[in-house]
């Protein structure tokens, strides 16, 4: 059965059929060309894989509701699954989960609260500016001070590597 479009007139409403429903030349009152008509969506069966996936998901809300168990996960679950047993494994194995989730709610809040910040200083007139070229001017000053000459270069990557290793020890 083909789909039907229901169009209405100032007169009267009727209904055509796909076949019967022909693009416009023109878009209305723009004198503008018509856009093309959306990739076949039928052609490819997006409507059949919108239906797998609303049946499957319809068996596992019946399942879970009988208090079975739902079907196997897909494929692309997999993986989240994975990654959800391996945080769970990675939680258990915390001693201070009071620290760690203060810790990560301050860091959330922070980068929240540094990114109101950022977006108001963005909407001065003159700041972004400025600060672009204040950016520009300090990475050719390091640039210039750490990696242009030979001896700065090996000095400026051995503190690197004292940090790092400083770091790692730690």
């Amino acid at each position: 059965m083909a789909p039907t479009v229901a169009t209405t007139t100032p007169a009267a409403a009727t209904v055509a059929t796909a076949a019967d429903v022909k693009p416009a030349k023109r878009s209305v009152g723009l004198g503008l060309p018509a856009l093309p008509p959306l990739p076949g969506l039928a052609s490819h069966g997006q409507p059949r894989v919108v239906a797998s996936l609303c049946k499957r998901l319809a068996r596992n809300v019946v399942a879970m509701a009988a208090g079975e168990a739902p079907a196997a996960p897909l494929s692309a679950n997999a993986e989240i699954t994975e990654f959800i047993n391996a945080l769970k494994q990675e939680w258990d194995r915390i001693e201070d989960k009071y620290a760690v989730t203060t810790l990560a709610v301050a860091a959330s809040l922070g980068m929240w609260s540094a990114g109101g910040v950022v977006s108001a200083i963005d909407r001065l007139p003159v700041i972004p500016g400025v600060m672009e070229a204040v950016g520009i001017g300090y990475s050719g000053w390091f640039a210039y001070r750490n990696l242009l000459f030979k001896p700065d270069r090996e000095a400026f990557f051995a503190k690197v590597r004292e940090v790092y290793e400083d770091i790692i020890s730690g």
